[in-house]
């Protein structure tokens, strides 16, 4: 009996040092084996990236990212909050192929400052960079690396 409990505490040990060695480290791309062809390895679909560069002066008490999915059709906000000026902040807005659209906005004390109006996501390039510049009213630029 003392034997066969210890060689399923060995398996079981065993099987949980395999599910850990296959767990990719983190900050490395993760990559998967199709069902099909267990011997052909996949990147994982990169993540689409909003950078908002505040290059103005002006503080903002919020910067609001809304999205919507191609997977579903409620909108998502993101929130930063604090934003000072010359400041650069990023919003991960998961799968780049289930981006559809997004758009940016900055309050200040309730008012909204800006807003991008809506931006069709672009999935091939994945990340969009917005620019905030000092004008005599805020102006907003959208560059696409």
């Amino acid at each position: 009996m003392r034997f066969s409990l210890l060689n399923r505490a060995m398996a079981v040990t065993a099987a949980c040092l395999a599910a850990l060695a296959a767990t990719p480290a983190s900050g490395h791309a993760a990559e998967t084996r199709t069902a099909s062809a267990p011997h052909v390895m996949m990147r994982q679909e990169k993540n689409y990236q909003v950078e908002v560069d505040n290059f103005s002066n002006q503080a903002f008490d919020e910067i609001a990212l809304a999205f919507t999915r191609n997977s579903t059709p409620v909108t998502q906000i993101l929130h930063q909050f604090n934003v000072p000026a010359s400041s650069v902040i990023i919003f991960d807005l998961g799968p780049c192929s289930d981006v559809k659209q997004y758009a940016v906005s900055g309050l200040v004390g309730g008012e909204r400052k800006f807003t991008t109006g809506d931006v069709d996501a672009d999935p091939v390039g994945c990340d969009d960079i917005v620019t905030i510049r000092n004008t005599a009213a805020l102006e907003m630029h959208r560059k696409v690396r």
